[in-house]
């Protein structure tokens, strides 16, 4: 399991003698003074820590046909005041071409708890009718930890390149999430036919059980459904109405914590913006919300909480109270990685050339490293500036990368400073 923490910035600097031995242990001292500014000005405590299992390929049992392989990953967002973690199954086997079934589904929520946002797979995605989470993985990485925490899912659907990125902030009790479809271009273009696929339909399936397993533990709860509108309960189906039922509130009156019964409730909220329509289907067991958003909007932002713990009471007046400002917060959130949203090109470029110059024949050895470095960044920041997400993801780490380099020509330049002080 990979723990995406504070990377450790660890030095490798070219072996020298004498005089050099020296003055490289000076470039080391010089290297540690801004870690040490940094704690005495006091940087935020508040972290969201992210752990990536990895990918994990085994034969299958019920997923799938006996003997193929399946792959599962398992990447958790910790917020210090509660933990999410998400779960990727598919079958890999060629048999499958481009899609990666699963029995009990693609994109699972196993914690806080394998209830409320079912752990199989909660979230089903279907552009034009077909659901993108079954199809292969054209992406799945961790794009930010510490002051946020995130990560990025993109499948490779016929029609749509389909992304989904789920981000928390230091302190939350929710996962924001956001999510965008892309036409891809047509395979075999003809002048007669459209330079990419048309996305006619796009609909978002959200499956929980509320609080308990009723049926497979052969125990009989009540569901219910609360917007900030109206309250519906099992068998009846809810007609959403999009700029009034804001949030979905999940809960079952049996299994109430209060009671001593079940794991508590969850709820989803869906940014008005990009829904058409939707219902809630309110079964004895399963509750499915199908949420039809409109194909021209191209993206929609939505938020989960699983409120694991909690009596029914409290997860509903915490949403009576703060719901609208989660709403509000997430309209306002910058999904893009924040070294992404901070970058400066010209700026870096201007940095980077200065220093070169500044640490004279010292800075000899990293020109070329220095010059790879600018030219790759340029790249990418072409595609990131037109929404590319894994260009995005990929800059995010090539700066991440480069930190070593420029602290060590800050201290050459630094050193070279000082040596014609003297002279």
């Amino acid at each position: 399991m990979v723990s995406h923490t504070r990377r450790d910035n660890s030095l490798s600097f070219p072996r020298a003698e004498g005089k050099q031995a020296v003055r490289g242990f000076v470039v080391v001292a010089l290297l540690l003074v801004p870690s040490v500014a940094s704690v005495l000005a006091g940087e935020p405590n508040g972290e969201v820590s992210v752990q990536d299992g990895g990918s994990q390929v085994a034969l299958a049992t019920f997923e799938c046909t006996r003997g193929h392989k399946v792959e599962t990953r398992l990447i958790s967002l910790d917020s210090g005041a509660v933990k999410y973690t998400f779960r990727y199954c598919g079958c890999v086997d060629p048999s499958h071409g481009d899609e990666r079934p699963a029995a009990e589904g693609n994109f699972g929520m196993p914690e806080p708890t394998s209830a409320n946002w079912y752990w199989g797979g909660f979230l089903n995605i279907l552009i034009n009718g077909k659901d993108a989470t079954r199809y292969r993985l054209a992406d799945l990485r961790v794009t930010e930890t510490g002051r946020r925490g995130a990560f990025q899912v993109i499948w490779a659907h016929p029609d749509a390149d389909v992304g989904l990125r789920l981000l928390m902030l230091p302190g939350a009790n929710h996962v924001m999430a956001h999510l965008v479809w892309k036409p891809r271009p047509t395979a075999t273009p003809t002048p007669t036919s459209q330079p990419q696929a048309t996305i006619k339909s796009v609909v978002v399936r959200l499956t929980c059980y509320p609080s308990f397993f009723t049926t497979s533990r052969h125990r009989h709860g009540d569901r219910h459904c609360q917007t900030p509108r109206i309250d519906k309960h099992e068998p009846e189906i809810l007609e959403l109405v999009p700029e009034k039922d804001t949030y979905l509130y999940f809960y079952d009156t049996v299994f109430d914590v209060a009671k001593g019964e079940g794991d508590g409730p969850c709820a989803a909220l869906v940014a008005p913006e990009a829904l058409r329509c939707g219902r809630v289907h309110l079964g004895d067991y399963s509750v499915v919300s199908e949420l039809t958003l409109r194909p021209e909007v191209g993206q929609a932002r939505l938020v989960f909480w699983d409120f694991t713990g909690h009596k029914n009471a409290e997860a509903a007046a915490y949403l009576k109270a703060h719901a609208a400002e989660d709403l509000a917060r997430l309209a306002q959130t910058d999904f893009r990685p924040e070294a992404v949203r901070r970058i400066q090109a010209d700026r870096l470029q201007t940095e980077a050339v200065g220093l070169l110059t500044a640490a004279a024949d010292d800075g000899k050895p990293y020109r070329a490293r220095m010059g790879e470095f600018l030219t790759r960044v340029a790249v990418l920041k072409a595609s990131a500036d037109k929404g590319d997400w894994k260009a995005e993801a990929e800059l995010t780490t090539v700066l991440a990368g480069s930190a070593d380099l420029f602290w060590k020509l800050k201290a050459l330049a630094t050193l070279n400073e000082n040596d014609n002080g003297k002279k």
